[in-house]
């Protein structure tokens, strides 16, 4: 009687191998799923920030181009290789641009310089879209461009073409070899052209053109008269 009424013995149930290995596997495959969403997030993050880099990057090399082009000297020099023996100081190639304009102001730096765009061999191989500037002097020519200061504008650059067009002051000077319409580069060296298009493409692609209207800033010529702000006189 004492045996029935004793308390059954406990029995303890674990976890089979199998069950172990069950859950093994899924937190293996919930730490997997973790770790690609913690990835991919990083590397959206990434593609944000670099992203929003390169819209600051166009918005500052652009207002500069604008500043900076937009009043360009349309003064007349002495020049014998253009008709009628005058030209001015701007010169548009398919793949680079010179010319004598304003330095927007900042602290220690400002008037006419001497500037030019174009693509440029970088250190480590690499080619970038690079300026070149040097406070203007009463020349007739471009300087010595090795002699200028050089600013890095865009990195890894692939491309960069120059697109001009125009109409003379006079309709009348508008002769059968006059360039009508959007040029590659600007093959009317007596005047300027009346807009300039800058067509930039980098690593990630092309950028929005860049296109500057040009107003002949006579003003700031040696030989006229008058106050210039920011000129070099």
């Amino acid at each position: 009687m004492k045996q029935l009424l004793s308390p059954a013995p406990s029995v303890q149930h674990g976890f089979t191998l199998i069950e172990l290995l069950v859950v093994m596997t899924m937190l293996a495959l919930i730490m997997v799923g973790l770790g690609q969403a913690f990835r991919s997030m990083g590397q959206t993050e990434v593609r944000v920030d670099e992203r929003l880099q390169r819209s600051d990057q166009m918005r500052v090399v652009k207002h500069f181009l604008q500043s900076a082009l937009t009043r360009t000297d349309a003064t007349s020099y002495a020049n014998p290789d253009v008709k009628g023996g005058q030209g001015v100081l701007f010169k548009a190639d398919p793949d680079s641009i010179s010319w004598v304009g304003n330095m927007p102001a900042r602290p220690g730096m400002g008037g006419r310089h001497f500037f030019r765009l174009a693509m440029e061999d970088l250190q480590g191989g690499d080619r970038g879209l690079v300026l070149r500037y040097l406070a203007w002097t009463p020349l007739a020519q471009f300087p010595d461009w090795n002699q200028a200061d050089t600013q890095v504008l865009v990195n890894r650059t692939i491309d960069l073409k120059i697109m001009a067009e125009g109409l003379p002051k006079r309709l009348s000077d508008a002769q059968a070899d006059w360039p009508m319409g959007w040029q590659a580069g600007w093959p009317a060296a007596k005047e300027l052209p009346q807009r300039v298009s800058l067509l930039i493409q980098d690593q990630q692609g092309a950028w929005p053109p860049i296109t500057v209207p040009l107003y002949a800033s006579i003003g700031s010529a040696p030989v006229s008269g008058g106050f210039v702000v920011g000129g070099g006189r």
